[in-house]
C-alpha cells in the first residue's frame, strides 16, 4: 500500500514537474521574431494598443522604412452610438496618426488602410493584395510579440512568395513569457492566443 502511494506521489510530482517546465515554451511558441531589413512598408496590425504604433515610430525613425501603414481596428464606439450620445471622440486611427506626428514621422509617410479588417487573416489579404498592386518586395509587420507566430503565419500565407515578410514585435509592451501565468495580462494574451490558434487550424477557412 505504502509503496503504491509513494509511485502515485512521485508520478504526480513528475508530472507536475513536467508542466511547470513546459509552460515558459507555451509562451515562447507564441513569440516570432525576424532579423530587420529595410523594407518598402512597416504595417501596423489593428488593436488598442498604442505600443504597436510607437514600435513603427521608432522603426521609422531608425530608417528601417519611409513608409507606415496601419491596419484599422475597430473603433471606440460601435456604430452610430457617438452620433445619438452626441459625443465626439477621437478615432483610435486618428489617435494612432497623431502619435506618429509626434515621433517626427511626417504626414506623408503615414497610409490608413480604407477599411475595418475584423481578423487577422482579413489583415493579411488586405495587404497581400495591397503590397502587390504597389509592387512592394519587402514589408514589416508589426505586432504584440505573443501575436507575431500567428500573424506571421497568415501573412506569409497570403503573400505567397510574392514579397518578403518580416515579423517585428512591438518592445514596449512588458511580457514576462518565463512567468507568463503571474500577470494578468500575459495570461489573458497566451490564453487567447492559443485558443485563435487551435481554431486557425480546426477551422482553416474561416
Amino acid at each position: 500500500m505504502l509503496r503504491r502511494v509513494a509511485v502515485s506521489v512521485l508520478v504526480i510530482a513528475v508530472v507536475a514537474g513536467a508542466g511547470r517546465l513546459a509552460m515558459p515554451f507555451a509562451a515562447r511558441w507564441l513569440i516570432h521574431s525576424d532579423p530587420l531589413a529595410h523594407a518598402d512598408a512597416i504595417v501596423v496590425l489593428g488593436a488598442m494598443r498604442l505600443e504597436r504604433t510607437f514600435e513603427a515610430g521608432t522603426l521609422y525613425r531608425e530608417g528601417w522604412s519611409r513608409r507606415i501603414i496601419l491596419l484599422r481596428p475597430p473603433d471606440i464606439a460601435s456604430e452610430g452610438v457617438l452620433a445619438r450620445v452626441n459625443v465626439e471622440v477621437p478615432l483610435w486611427i486618428d489617435i494612432q496618426k497623431s502619435a506618429l506626428l509626434q515621433m517626427s514621422v511626417p504626414a506623408a509617410a503615414i497610409v490608413p488602410a480604407p477599411y475595418i479588417a475584423d481578423t487577422t487573416r482579413q489583415e493579411a489579404e488586405f495587404t497581400a493584395d495591397y503590397v502587390r498592386r504597389a509592387g512592394f518586395k519587402r514589408i514589416i509587420v508589426v505586432t504584440s510579440p505573443y501575436h507575431t507566430a500567428r500573424a506571421g503565419r497568415f501573412f506569409r500565407n497570403a503573400a505567397g512568395g510574392s514579397f518578403v515578410v518580416i515579423m517585428r514585435p512591438d518592445r514596449y509592451e512588458r511580457i514576462d513569457p518565463d512567468h507568463w501565468w503571474r500577470h494578468a495580462l500575459d495570461r489573458s494574451d497566451v490564453v487567447f492566443e492559443w485558443l485563435k490558434n487551435v481554431h486557425a487550424l480546426t477551422f482553416p477557412d474561416d
